[in-house]
């Protein structure tokens, strides 16, 4: 028997008390209805302390409701965490890798310096002197450039990264010859970053992991007024950035 049904019972037994003493004992009227007063003030109290542990229960129960809730969501959140930097440390695995195997493709390139190799934050940015990669005033890749980009092509291959070649040119005016097809250094600096993708392409190397852009003379690494500078500036740069970082930059 629950509580609100001893109550009910409690106040039944105390009417029927009072009833009997009323009857049998001579008990007053006033004293008869003290006594039925207090049996109905302690069911109503009955009912109310009942009241109280039923909305008790119920937020308890919400409360434990509550909890496993959060507790769920804190494990949710901690095996999240761990996938991340598990993802995190695998790519960092990876783009170490690449990093030295480039460096070991091109070692002689990158200590005679026309080739440089820098790990940054987001990737691995490939800079290419253009004259181990084109004859002067040309678009079209030479025996020793296509050798040399095949070697690159060959460690980019077991990658997932996404490959973007720049042109950057210097600042001096197409020469009269060049000018019929590439009118400017933005066509000259497109043409050739397109000669190296399509390279890239034939070596295996999916369209989809591939942009080909021109910079033309818009981001000089050295001063175009004197021969040295100028030829610093013609390059060939290639930035390798994770399709991750690429697509979360995009949103």
């Amino acid at each position: 028997m629950n509580a609100k049904g001893k109550a009910a019972r409690a106040a039944a037994i105390l009417a029927m008390a009072a009833a009997v003493l009323a009857a049998g004992c001579g008990v007053s009227k006033s004293k008869y209805l003290e006594v039925s007063t207090s049996a109905e003030q302690l069911t109503a109290k009955n009912q109310a302390l009942q009241q109280s542990l039923d909305s008790a229960n119920t937020k308890s129960a919400q409360l434990e409701k509550d909890l496993a809730a959060s507790q769920a969501a804190a494990q949710a959140s901690i095996s999240e965490l761990k996938a991340e930097l598990e993802s995190t440390k695998q790519a960092t695995v990876s783009m170490q890798s690449t990093y030295e195997g480039l460096v070991g493709q091109l070692k002689s390139e990158v200590s005679n310096g026309s080739v440089t190799i820098q790990q940054m934050r987001d990737g691995i940015r490939v800079n290419l002197a253009q004259e181990i990669l084109f004859k002067s005033g040309s678009a079209n890749l030479d025996k020793t450039g296509k050798e040399l980009l095949a070697k690159v092509a060959e460690e980019l291959q077991g990658s997932t990264y996404e490959i973007q070649v720049i042109g950057h040119t210097d600042n001096q005016k197409i020469g009269p010859a060049l000018a019929q097809r590439y009118p400017t250094n933005w066509e000259l600096g497109s043409a050739r970053a397109s000669q190296i993708t399509r390279l890239f392409m034939d070596a295996g190397i999916a369209e989809s992991r591939m942009v080909a852009v021109s910079a033309a003379d818009g981001r000089p690494r050295a001063d175009n007024s004197t021969e040295e500078g100028r030829a610093q500036n013609r390059r060939i740069e290639i930035r390798l950035r994770p399709i991750e970082t690429t697509e979360a930059a995009s949103n």
